[in-house]
């Protein structure tokens, strides 16, 4: 369970390295040093690979003490989501597809296997895992909806429209890391 603790941390991390490399990489009207940026890019990369590295190894690490959903079944969601989610923001909506898409999908993903562990653990109660599930679909909605729109907006308000789903994964996982530690 530390280490599962500890990549939900570390995703929070992830999610502020973001915040400060989009912060520094698209200021508008004040073009950061290119070193700068590299090493903002470089410090969200680590930290991501790192907390997924440990929440999935707290994944398979830990014990359950009832059954949860198939995290086979979650991951085949996922990838049905993306598809969709790809296909529509692309041919309907004509919205050019970033990584971000990938990433907000990858995240509600690995959001959802983590609660539904922490749950089949004994850690999370069901009403707890079930306000986690609705905080990940609120912030995935929410990052959506930035995505979609953020080619519409003007300079500032496309640099605002980029740090909110930042900030709602990052406070998503600090919530999380809270109920953890408090439940242990």
């Amino acid at each position: 369970m530390n280490t599962l603790f500890h990549g939900v941390l570390m995703l929070a991390t992830c999610a502020g390295c973001y915040l400060l490399w989009w912060g520094v990489a698209f200021y508008p009207e004040r073009h950061a040093p290119l070193w700068l940026s590299g090493i903002l890019l470089v410090a969200t990369a680590v930290c991501g690979i790192m907390a997924v590295n440990w929440m999935s190894q707290g994944i398979f690490q830990t014990e359950g003490i009832r059954k949860g959903v198939s995290g086979g079944w979650i991951m085949a969601g996922g990838v049905i989501c993306y598809v969709v989610l790809l296909v529509i923001s692309n041919l309907v909506f004509h919205r050019m597809v970033t990584t971000e898409l990938f990433l907000i999908v990858g995240w509600a993903v690995l959001n959802l296997v983590t609660v539904n562990t922490l749950y089949a653990s004994g850690l999370f109660s069901a009403g707890i895992s079930v306000v986690f599930c609705v905080l990940t679909l609120a912030v995935v909605v929410g990052s959506l909806y930035c995505y979609m729109i953020y080619y519409n907006l003007e300079k500032w308000k496309g640099y605002i429209d980029g740090f909110l789903p930042l900030v709602m994964v990052g406070i998503a996982m600090l919530v999380m890391a809270g109920v953890m530690f408090y439940k242990k």
